[in-house]
């Protein structure tokens, strides 16, 4: 007996920086043309599907955080935990993409508790879940998930014959390529081209760099699998013949009631000229503003992309200054029902402005990139390198040019044949992200003012390239503040610099805790201390304004930098919080001290940690201590769960396995806090 086919599926998407939505999208579209009937919703428009009626599911999420949902589908997850019914979904098969990264712990957590919540209101699964890594590259994952998924859902679904010539089956490209090799000065850069960067940022970034590229192994190739389908037009630009008015800030941020522009008040450098990472204290005035927060809190900064950087990229594609500020509007393309989410913001705007807030021009280029940059080049070797890069063979290359970190016009400059039209790189590049940083005062304190502090994102890339990168938004603030560099001195900034801002929606729960009297272990190395700075502003305050019994719990702090004397940051503070007796305990691990790491001397805090284990595990196990994490995610977060880990085990007489289950346990309790970044 076989099971009927359902007439049509559904694809959700949560995503937090635009990518599970760009999949989701693609897939929809895919869909479409292999002769399947599929609608396209944001997991928070959930609302919009009967999910008694719908037999198949389709999920592309991603995480924000330590492994939380994206915000975009937090009302969804609200909805599915107050289902109770263990036949609610009995009738539906489902898959699930996730997107995560195996530098945080609780890796694709929101596709594991999707996939678990699916399973418990009686779904079942038609196709595996895929579990792809932004740490090693999405791509290795999900490219073979999506191949692989056309004939899981022919399996449960209607697939009407197709007429758009698409194989199913695999995609192969078969290419004629002779040896070349005296001709490829424009595909190779030379030793001067990989010093392009020498020189002020703006000209750096101007001029561009050529990516360094042995496409030797090209001749090789016959035929390239594994190349992506051409990606999908989404967007079309219609031009409304006038000049667009310049304002201070893009319409969508203008008219965002949730966006905020604030002045800079002060700005204070941290660190010593000397010292490795130049970091800066913040000061915002958000007087007479809606802007309530509490310490642990985040907020996001809408930083444009580099003013010089677009106009290299406009310059390249030959779009003069008059059009690249014309006002146009951007619309769904044919067939297209919907633009993506961060495009539909763009109501009336102008191509400079697109690149500037719109797209992000400086990450990793994604291989469908790359193929749509191949459709678009003139230049016959040109077009086989792009197309090889894109392919299975190319994948060594392909990570050699990862190693550059290029940037749009990078690549422009490296495939000088390639002219495509601007919504062809609306359709491609991802959206441009607001940074985030942790909010470092007390309202307590500074009711009408937000400090933040930050690292300027400033290195080179690894030999042989050496070439010199920026960061978007930390080199836009240090540009703004006038390149301060004394240690410690406050400068008062009297000119009427703004900033536009919004709170972040806090999911974690990574706040100071109300009571007072809850011992806190706080552990933030670097510019992870920031957070725990507003927590001891905020409960030295309490509990001098407070008429009650109650007593200060206990708060220790596991501080680590490079050098005491160049960048131990708020130092004086700290000190202080110690002095006035805020801060129980103040243990600062130095990396670059002359005896760190040797003969049992401690280097990091996970050191120190180790060190103090059996007051650790008592603070929490006797006198219940909630621990707050701050920091890197790749190597600190990581050593920090191991000490704890390790803590458990000798002073808990427990098993790895029993330590590690009960730090997870500590998690969903939140008696174990993180705030992360990669």
């Amino acid at each position: 007996m076989t099971t009927e086919k359902c007439q049509n599926f559904v694809i959700f998407y949560g995503s937090q920086t635009g990518n599970a939505e760009w999949i989701a999208k693609n897939i929809h579209q895919e869909s479409i043309e292999r002769g399947f009937i599929s609608e396209c919703y944001v997991l928070d428009d959930y609302n919009k599907v009967d999910f008694s009626k719908e037999k198949v599911l389709v999920f592309v999420i991603s995480n924000t955080g330590d492994g939380d949902p994206p915000d975009n589908s937090i009302k969804f997850f609200r909805f599915l935990r107050k289902i109770k019914s263990k036949t609610y979904l009995s009738h539906a098969k489902f898959s699930i993409l996730g997107l995560g990264d195996t530098n945080y712990s609780n890796f694709n957590n929101t596709a594991k508790r999707l996939e678990k919540k699916l399973l418990d209101l009686g779904g079942s699964s038609f196709y595996n879940t895929g579990l792809a890594d932004d740490a090693v590259g999405l791509e290795s994952i999900v490219d073979p998930w999506i191949a692989n998924l056309w004939l899981a859902l022919a399996n449960v679904c209607v697939q009407k014959q197709k007429d758009s010539g698409i194989d199913v089956t695999e995609s192969i490209v078969s290419l004629s390529i002779k040896d070349n090799s005296q001709n490829t000065n424009n595909l190779q850069s030379s030793e001067n081209d990989s010093h392009l960067t020498n020189g002020n940022e703006s000209e750096s970034i101007k001029l561009g760099n050529k990516i360094l590229l042995d496409l030797t192994d090209i001749v090789d190739s016959d035929q390239l699998t594994a190349i992506p389908r051409i990606p999908t037009v989404f967007c079309k630009i219609s031009r409304l013949n006038k000049e667009k008015v310049t304002t201070p800030l893009p319409s969508f941020l203008a008219s965002s009631s949730r966006i905020l522009n604030t002045r800079i008040n002060a700005v204070r450098c941290l660190t010593h000229p000397n010292a490795v990472k130049k970091t800066l204290h913040l000061e915002l005035d958000i007087k007479d503003l809606e802007f309530s927060f509490i310490p642990g809190d985040a907020f996001e900064i809408f930083a444009p992309n580099h003013e010089v950087l677009v106009k290299g990229i406009l310059n390249t594609l030959g779009i003069n200054e008059n059009m690249a500020h014309e006002e146009i509007s951007i619309e769904a393309a044919e067939g297209i029902v919907d633009l993506p989410i961060h495009l539909k913001k763009f109501v009336s705007t102008s191509i400079f402005e697109l690149l500037q807030y719109g797209v992000d021009l400086t990450s990793l280029p994604r291989k469908a990139l790359l193929r749509m940059m191949a459709d678009y080049t003139s230049d016959d070797q040109e077009k086989r390198s792009l197309f090889f890069l894109c392919s299975k063979q190319g994948s060594q290359q392909l990570n050699r040019l990862y190693e550059q970190r290029p940037t749009i016009l990078d690549l422009l400059v490296t495939f000088p044949s390639c002219k495509p039209p601007i919504e062809r790189l609306l359709d491609t590049l991802p959206q441009h992200q607001p940074r985030y940083y942790s909010i470092v005062n007390s309202p307590l304190m500074n009711p009408n003012e937000l400090h933040f502090a930050f690292n300027i994102v400033d290195y080179y890339t690894p030999n042989p390239y050496n070439i010199q990168k920026h960061g978007v938004c930390t080199t836009w603030l240090d540009k703004l503040c006038g390149y301060v560099n004394e240690m410690n001195v406050r400068t008062i900034l009297n000119s009427n610099i703004t900033i536009p801002i919004a709170l972040k929606t806090n999911q974690s729960g990574f706040n100071v805790p109300s009571d007072i009297s809850k011992p806190l272990i706080m552990i933030g190395p670097g510019t992870g201390v920031a957070p725990f700075i507003g927590f001891l502003q905020h409960r030295e305050l309490q509990f001098l304004s407070e008429n009650n019994d109650k007593h200060l719990g206990d708060m220790w702090l596991f501080y680590g930098c490079r050098d005491k004397e160049k960048d131990f940051l708020y130092r004086k503070e700290l000190e202080g919080f110690v002095e006035r007796g805020i801060l129980k305990e103040l243990f600062v691990a130095v990396s670059r001290a002359p005896d760190a790491g040797v003969d049992g001397k401690p280097k990091y805090v996970q050191d120190i940690m180790r060190i103090k284990g059996r007051d650790i595990f008592e603070l929490i196990t006797k006198k219940d201590a909630i621990i707050f994490v701050c920091g890197d995610a790749k190597g600190m977060a990581k050593g920090v769960n191991d000490a704890l880990a390790d803590i458990l085990v000798e002073h808990g007489q427990m098993q790895q396995s029993e330590a590690l289950d009960l730090l997870k346990k500590w998690l969903r309790e939140k008696r174990y806090l993180r705030d992360l970044w990669g």
